[in-house]
């Protein structure tokens, strides 16, 4: 299926609403508050800067001949995303994020689950409950 950019950004906001939520719930009921705010944001930011990367992913995919953004693009582009934002915190800083508390480790365990939820529900879960959304370039409505 090849996504349409509107489509791109409804997957990207109901997976981190539903996916990223649950992931970091469940890190705050197991690690503590500290950690799981700091993930909040981070989850924020992982949103508002994916929906500007899926700019370039849409033009990226049309120059491909099939037009399609297949599994191992989408674990490459996961890579960089998650590369881009720790660079961006431990370089720049983000507002919210303590640059020096901010632990690499502890990040790189939370995306990793998380691309790998993602990608889970998305080529199965998101399929069967929306069989219909693939002729719509993944949009829902």
């Amino acid at each position: 299926m090849t996504f349409t950019l509107f489509g791109r950004w409804q997957i990207r906001v109901l997976l981190l609403a539903t996916v990223g939520m649950l992931l970091t719930i469940l890190l705050l009921v197991r690690s503590g508050s500290s950690i799981a705010g700091q993930t909040f944001l981070t989850l924020i930011y992982l949103g508002l800067f994916g929906l500007g990367w899926d700019l370039v992913y849409h033009q990226l995919q049309r120059l491909r001949w099939d037009g399609d953004w297949n599994g191992l693009l989408q674990l490459a582009g996961a890579v960089w995303e998650g590369i881009f934002l720790v660079t961006i915190v431990k370089v720049i800083g983000l507002p919210g994020i303590d640059r020096a508390g901010f632990h690499v480790l502890g990040f790189i365990g939370f995306y990793t689950s998380f691309s790998l939820l993602n990608s889970i529900v998305t080529h199965s879960l998101l399929r069967i409950l929306s069989p219909y959304s693939r002729f719509n370039g993944g949009q829902w409505f």
